[in-house]
Order: C-alpha cells, then sequence, then structure tokens
C-alpha cells in the first residue's frame, strides 16, 4: 500500500497555479493503487472482507485521494436491478473513507468513537457505475473541513465532502459529517442519552417478526402488528425495524446502539416500497439520537407530490434519524 503525498514534479512553467495543481492531481489519481485493502483498524472493521478501501495520497490543504474496490457481488450488497453497483456499498465506502482519513491524516487515536451527524450521496451518473465483469476500481476526491480557530483536543469534528469518480467520470457526489470522542466521553454521553432499560435481545432471536420473515436477512422492516397501528398521514406506510445483534454484517462487530448503518438500510427499503421497487438514487439523513437495541424502532416512509420520500425512524417517541430519498 502506498500512502503518501504527491511528489511528482511537471514543468510548471506555462501551467497557472490552479492547472499545475490538476496535473499533479491527475498523476496521482491514476497512481493509486488497487492490489490490496488498508488496515481492516483504521476503518473499524473486524473482518478484512469487509474493508473497500486500498490506498490513498494528499492531495493538497485539506484534500484527499483514496482508492476503493467495490465487489461485484457481496453477502449484503448486490447489484441494483437497474445493473449498477448497491447504493449503500457506496454510502459503505463513504463511511470508510471518512473514518480512515480521520486516524491516518488527522491523528484521531484508534480506538475513538465516531458519531455520524448526517449523511448524504447523489448519484448523477448511473452508467458509471454499471456492474461489468470485474470489481469497480473507485476514486473519492475528498475535502475534508474542520470547524475555523483550530482543534478541540477533546474531541475532533470534520465534514467530508467527496466527488466519487470511476474511470475518471465523476459518477456521484457525498458528504458525510461526524464527531469524534475517546471511550470517556462516549460512555459519558451513552449514559446521558440512555432510555429506561427493556429486557435485552436473546442472541440469535429476531428482535421483531417472525421466522416466516425472513426469506432474505439484508431485509430489515417487518410489518406492524395490528395492535400497534397508529394514525398515519395519507400515503405514509411504517413498519417495524429488525434488530439481529447477531447479524454478520449490520453487527459485524459489536455495537452497543443501533447501527447507522442498518438504519440507513431501512430508510433505503422504506423508499423503494414507497416508489414500487424503484432504484435510491439519493439520500440525505441526518442523526439525531443513539437507539437502543432491546427497543422497537418505527421506520416511517412519506411520498411527497413531488417524487421525494420523507423517512423517519423513531423509539419510544425519540427521533433517532430523518432523511429525504429520490428514487428512480
Amino acid at each position: 500500500m502506498s500512502i503518501g503525498v504527491l511528489q511528482t514534479v511537471l514543468p510548471v512553467e506555462t501551467l497557472t497555479p490552479v492547472e499545475s495543481l490538476e496535473s499533479l492531481v491527475r498523476e496521482a489519481k491514476e497512481g493509486l493503487s488497487f492490489d490490496r485493502t488498508i488496515s481492516r483498524r483504521f476503518v473499524h472493521r473486524a473482518s478484512v472482507t469487509e474493508v473497500f478501501l486500498t490506498d490513498a495520497a494528499v492531495a493538497g490543504a485539506d484534500r484527499f485521494l483514496v482508492g476503493a474496490q467495490l465487489p461485484r457481488n457481496h453477502a449484503l450488497y448486490r447489484p441494483e436491478t437497474t445493473g449498477q453497483c448497491d447504493f449503500m456499498l457506496l454510502v459503505e465506502t463513504v463511511r470508510q473513507a471518512g473514518i480512515f482519513l480521520s486516524h491516518r491524516y488527522h491523528d484521531v487515536p484508534l480506538g475513538h468513537h465516531f458519531i455520524f451527524k448526517a449523511l448524504s450521496l447523489r448519484i448523477g451518473d448511473p452508467a458509471a457505475l454499471r456492474v461489468g465483469c470485474g470489481p469497480l476500481a473507485v476514486v473519492l476526491d475528498v475535502k475534508v473541513v474542520t470547524p475555523a480557530g483550530g482543534r478541540n483536543p477533546r474531541r475532533f469534528d470534520a465534514r467530508f465532502d467527496m466527488v466519487i469518480e470511476v474511470g475518471g467520470r465523476e459518477c456521484a457526489r457525498a458528504s458525510a459529517g461526524v464527531v469524534v470522542i475517546d471511550s470517556v466521553r462516549y460512555g459519558r454521553l451513552r449514559q446521558r442519552g440512555r432510555v429506561a432499560e427493556t429486557a435485552p435481545v436473546e442472541p440469535g432471536t429476531p428482535a421483531y417478526g417472525t421466522a416466516a420473515d425472513d426469506v432474505d436477512d439484508r431485509h430489515v422492516l417487518r410489518s406492524v402488528p395490528a395492535a400497534e397501528e397508529r394514525p398515519r398521514p395519507a400515503g405514509a406506510r411504517e413498519w417495524r425495524l429488525h434488530v439481529d445483534p447477531t447479524h454478520p454484517g449490520y453487527f459485524e462487530h459489536p455495537s452497543d446502539h443501533v447501527p447507522g448503518m442498518l438504519l440507513l438500510e431501512a430508510f433505503r427499503q422504506a423508499a423503494r416500497e414507497a416508489t414500487g421497487g424503484a432504484a435510491l438514487t439519493s439520500l440525505d439523513a441526518d442523526f439525531a439520537v443513539f437507539g437502543e437495541l432491546a427497543e422497537a424502532v418505527a421506520v416511517e416512509a412519506a411520498p411527497t407530490e413531488d417524487g421525494r420520500v420523507r423517512l423517519s425512524a423513531t423509539q419510544g417517541g425519540r427521533v433517532l434519524a430523518t432523511a429525504v430519498a429520490r428514487c428512480a
């Protein structure tokens, strides 16, 4: 793995500073390696098969290039019906890039806790993401935005704005906002925000739904029991989130709360249900509070007149996350 600073020297007498930098960036993109993945520790993964990043380079002040290889197929991520790579595979790649850059280039210690506050992804060129005979080599051109006035020594706040390219062709844009804190502060935060304890989920037992629901373990939505039906706006639909702490994908490593990626997958599935099975083309999500593992989570989808779908995940009257999606 070659992670370093751009060192190529070009004749720049006839180039403007911007042209010179972009020439260096182009060469750096071409020089990214896709031969092996980075260490799983840098993206908080227990299994090396769940790591998609392969290389990185510095491309300027707070600008970085990240290489990733996206598999044709995966236990969680399968090609869309339109033939392009799974939307959530791109989301996971964005998540990994933010975590990796924080550790590698911003001195965030391993073992710190990442709290994602917002994440958005919009596909602009679906054809560039079409799955072919091999894995997709993807380049993320990332700008890291941090608060003015210097870094707080007790926490790291950042936003990662990304342009995603395949074969030199821009295909999507993404953004992720995170807050990173140490284990002591994380423990205090969880203790303050934790709701009253309910009966824990038994290992291996689905939190909601029945065995008949489990046609595909990627499906995370369950129908609402009739006794729990509640009034909803016209056109809105509601489900229960299926939370299985033993799931090898959504709980790839132990978690004391409902993972953000599980909530985003629920939003994707709810948006598709609300639009007749159309593929997701954009998602803008905001996370409010942690979801507890042993309490039911309601997922609601409400189509709007302009073709979007408004989504929410709630637990015990608290909003965990909201999102707006578009499908096509």
